[in-house]
């Protein structure tokens, strides 16, 4: 099955942020990183229209949540973890053990099926096909050759507004695949 994207809500509209360019990479990491090592980089652009592409946001935030596939058992669930090369500035979080409506930042890279990746400030640039602010997440428990579904959202705010991404699922993203954004 081909990969594909779909807006969770059909009549969502955005046109400030939007989640771009979609792709899934195969990756190698090194033997000195700490375990779980990613198996695959899933890179993902975080875009805005481009009567915004000169604005500097604030607290760029990217949500990821990894599906359960037909592909993968419940114990057998791929999960978002750091790597080797992960950029600097990320802010990591995951759902709080003891709150789940908050998000715990103090365990960075850890592996998690639910993730928040939080900037301070960007720059997200224009709707153009690999033109946005990049974010790039490790992936490990994915099963060679088995597909990779989750949503995503994105947000920005600005001292007058916050806008966010229509939710998005990706679904049957193998390594190697790539969606072209805008996807929401």
């Amino acid at each position: 099955m081909a990969a594909s994207s779909s807006k969770i809500d059909p009549e969502c509209t955005s046109d400030v942020v939007l989640v771009g360019d979609v792709q899934l990479h195969p990756h190698t990491e090194k033997p000195d990183w700490p375990q779980p090592h990613a198996t695959a980089l899933l890179s993902i652009d975080v875009l805005t229209s481009t009567k915004y592409q000169t604005i500097t946001f604030q607290d760029v935030l990217l949500t990821l949540e990894i599906v359960a596939t037909d592909a993968t058992s419940s114990s057998d669930q791929p999960q978002f973890v750091g790597y080797s090369q992960i950029p600097n500035g990320y802010i990591w979080g995951a759902p709080s053990a003891t709150d789940p409506t908050s998000w715990d930042e103090s365990h960075f890279g850890a592996a998690t099926a639910k993730l928040r990746i939080r900037r301070l400030k960007g720059v997200l640039l224009s709707e153009h096909s690999g033109d946005g602010l990049s974010y790039w997440i490790g992936v490990t428990g994915l099963s060679e050759g088995a597909p990779l579904a989750f949503t995503a959202s994105a947000s920005a705010s600005k001292v007058t507004a916050t806008a966010a991404s229509c939710p998005i699922q990706v679904k049957d993203l193998h390594v190697d695949d790539r969606l072209p954004g805008p996807l929401s």
